[in-house]
């Protein structure tokens, strides 16, 4: 039997896609979303996370999880997903609510640990992830996986060491790395080139499905964005993390550890002898993934 998931998200428009993919192959399994600071303030991370649940007919809690990162502040990444993290498409109106809780922590782990094993799957910082294995270390037993999206081997998009999730929160994201829980990290050398071009994006249109035509415009906005600061087109960052869940034989990886710079070169993710506890992807069949993603846009609007 496959394991119960957790998503950790922070939508924005990359996290709303890889939500549309992960429903369309998992729909009875995703237990919990924690939606929380990354892409842009946590209050409107959690809205997108509704709201996509709502369009989704997704029936899963979304849990308010972390507003701020453990030791520092930081800067949003607006300037990629609008002010709304939708590309300015966000709904005015959600009727859905989130989970009510004062300790978004002790929920989290009263999850897991009623769902007994569960995959977590991480596509923000790793801030929830890390301040759950701090508080309740015996949660590390009940955490099959984990699948993160995040880290740079060669490149950076935050700077030229660092990449936009462990940036957040290097301090984090080094604890889960050294937890020993085995992680499968998706960096940006993998995710670059899983971008789609304005022609898959117009062919959007043809579909002719509400959540088709949101995505159209969605994912236009976030070409434009994304092209002005390099990128190959719109990149599907946190999509490839869930495909290399789903399809792993889509995928070159290898075997090593991975440490995260605290200090001068900051949130820096860089391969160690020390452990072997990560699995880190090099490639994928960029183009297969692509439309791998796009089936799923044009299947879940019908």
């Amino acid at each position: 039997m496959k394991n119960p998931i957790i998503l950790d998200t922070d939508p924005g428009i990359d996290d709303a896609v890889a939500m549309i993919v992960l429903h369309h192959f998992c729909k009875e399994r995703v237990r919990l979303i924690v939606a929380g600071y990354g892409n842009i303030k946590a209050e409107q991370t959690v809205k997108n996370a509704l709201m996509m649940c709502e369009l989704l007919d997704m029936d899963v809690p979304v849990l308010p999880g972390a507003v701020v990162p453990q030791m520092r502040g930081y800067e949003d990444a607006a300037h990629i997903h609008g002010a709304d993290g939708l590309g300015g498409m966000a709904l005015g109106t959600v009727t859905k609510k989130p989970l009510a809780s004062d300790d978004f922590l002790k929920t989290l782990y009263e999850t897991i640990k009623e769902a007994g094993t569960v995959d977590y799957i991480t596509l923000g910082p790793l801030t929830n992830l890390a301040l759950l294995l701090k508080r309740y270390p015996d949660v590390a037993s009940h955490i099959a996986r984990v699948v993160t999206m995040g880290g740079g081997i060669a490149c950076g998009n935050v700077t030229p060491h660092a990449e936009f999730n462990i940036h957040c929160d290097a301090e984090s994201a080094d604890q889960v790395f050294a937890s020993g829980l085995p992680v499968a990290l998706v960096p940006l050398d993998t995710t670059n080139h899983v971008a789609f071009s304005m022609e898959q994006i117009n062919a959007l249109a043809d579909v002719n499905t509400p959540l088709a035509s949101l995505m159209q415009k969605i994912l236009t906005a976030n070409y434009e964005n994304c092209t002005r600061y390099g990128e190959e087109g719109s990149t599907m960052h946190d999509s490839t993390a869930v495909l290399y869940y789903l399809f792993p034989e889509y995928f070159e990886t290898i075997q090593c550890g991975i440490t995260v710079d605290c200090g001068e070169r900051y949130g820096k993710t860089q391969i160690t002898d020390r452990r072997n506890n990560v699995t880190l992807i090099q490639s994928g069949e960029s183009e297969t993934l692509c439309k791998l993603i796009l089936s799923c846009i044009t299947a879940e609007g019908r």
